[in-house]
């Protein structure tokens, strides 16, 4: 029986997906569980299974192809199984051609198409009304990104690169170099000469027709090819204002940005902040990496800040808690977000469960979650489902600041760095170690006096750190 690969919503906020890469092709044998692809979301990088054992009969999307959530990219089938009348997705217009979003549907009269000049997000016919074969332009086949195919796919629209803009036009998007948009370049080496600045003018591809590839962008970045600085434009003479560029978005850079502004628009926040005794929580920790030939990893601050914030949450269920839909949703579960800065921006991929391991394991689970995160290799499960979050700045010196609520979670606990700074104890001063928290809360999902509860009930389990290991 033949099963068709959707492009998945990984979170809440997500609404469309680009595919970065495919890893199998038409023809392969998978297996249910196979990696088939990598795709980007707003959040991360991710790859996709296989939900189903067959053979990769049809890609309906190709690489550097952006679609809505829960379109048809591909269908997985036996090997002489026939598939439906279908038809690949139609490729979204060049911004700088049309800014309509174009859709496949099944075949219908001319005349009850929609308006062609229907704006994104609503239909518009999939191709000129019937004519004489001479009547229609061939269509450029770099702008179609997509293999013919009978696979109709309804309401779907892929991104795709224009074969050749003009030079100055940014034909892969960003700050074009000298003959940027003449230069051959898979999208996923567009996106990631943007990311670095790398000039594709300067590069010689060796992928089939010297087409640029993401490994060749990789390894001429870390070459010290020419940059582009993105400084060549000037104020205009009158205005106020020095020289300028406008730096090219990352997409976790955009996303970030949206999300932000709709947090702090819609979620009212509140502040409290406490600092931490961490002598007894160093110590401790120096012990524990000090154990020879140990099955735990190399202990981190954050490694016991986790393991706090994990058991608070269980203490104090009314932060375990997130405003979703309008409604109040309290957890069973600790599942907590992980901030993890990335040169492209901020992602926060989600330990689940955290109250269901021992200390080991959790500080196990979190070193290796931050390493696929930094690697892009987070798996779709792990980009969403938090109910708080941990973002810690104290490895940069930062004494103390404020984090922001993600749209969904209940809370986030913002670290500071551990000092040692002077402290009076029974009237003397003496030299201690100080860490500070700031336990930033959606004020929909509880208040101060229980905030400040669980606040405290944090920092004494960093003072008395051998409660964290149990």
């Amino acid at each position: 029986m033949a099963y068709t690969v959707t492009m998945p919503q990984m979170g809440y906020d997500m609404t469309e997906g680009t595919i970065n890469a495919w890893l199998r092709q038409e023809g392969d044998a998978v297996t249910r569980g196979d990696t088939i692809a990598s795709i980007a979301t707003d959040k991360t990088d991710i790859e996709i299974e296989a939900y189903a054992s067959g053979v990769v009969r049809r890609i309906l999307v190709q690489a550097g192809g952006r679609v809505p959530v829960g379109t048809a990219i591909a269908i997985i089938a036996e090997p002489e199984e026939v598939l439906a009348d279908l038809r690949p997705a139609a490729p979204e217009q060049p911004p700088a051609a049309s800014a309509a979003v174009r859709s496949q549907r099944p075949e219908a009269p001319p005349a009850e198409a929609p308006d062609p000049a229907a704006g994104p997000g609503r239909p518009a016919p999939a191709g000129p009304p019937a004519a004489p074969p001479a009547a229609p332009a061939p269509a450029p086949p770099a702008a179609s990104g997509a293999v013919p195919s009978p696979i109709p796919v309804a309401a779907a629209a892929v991104r795709a690169e224009p074969a050749a803009a003009p030079p100055g036009a940014g034909g892969g998007g960003g700050a074009p170099g000298p003959g940027w948009g003449r230069v051959r370049a898979s999208p996923l080496a567009r996106r990631r000469a943007r990311e670095l600045g790398v000039d594709l003018g300067q590069l010689h591809g060796t992928g089939p027709g010297g087409r640029v590839t993401a490994d060749d962008v990789e390894r001429c970045s870390a070459a010290g090819v020419p940059r582009l600085t993105g400084f060549d434009r000037t104020a205009v003479p009158g205005e106020a204002g020095d020289p300028y560029a406008v730096v090219p978005l990352t997409r976790i850079r955009e996303a970030t940005a949206r999300r932000m502004v709709e947090s702090k628009s819609t979620i009212p926040h509140f502040y409290l902040t406490s600092s931490v005794d961490m002598a007894a929580g160093l110590a401790l920790r120096e012990q524990l990496n000090a154990l020879p030939e140990s099955t735990i990893p190399h202990i981190s601050v954050t490694d016991f800040v986790l393991r706090a914030l994990t058991l608070t949450l269980q203490r104090h269920p009314a932060l375990n808690a997130g405003w979703v839909g309008g409604e109040l949703r309290r957890y069973a579960r600790s599942n907590i977000a992980l901030a993890v800065a990335l040169p492209e921006g901020l992602v926060a991929p989600t330990l689940r469960d955290c109250d269901l391991v021992s200390f080991p394991e959790l500080a196990r689970r979190a070193h290796d979650l931050a390493a696929r995160a930094r690697a892009n290799r987070l798996r779709p499960q792990e980009t969403s489902g938090a109910h708080a979050a941990l973002s810690n700045l104290g490895m940069h010196g930062i004494h103390d600041f404020s984090a922001i609520i993600t749209p969904g979670q209940g809370s986030v606990l913002a670290v500071g760095a551990t000092e040692q700074t002077p402290v009076v104890v029974d009237g003397s001063v003496t030299a201690g170690w100080r860490m500070s928290l700031t336990l930033a809360i959606d004020h929909r999902i509880t208040d101060g006096a229980e905030g400040a509860e669980a606040l405290a009930h944090c920092c004494w389990l960093l003072e008395h750190p051998a409660a964290c290991l149990l």
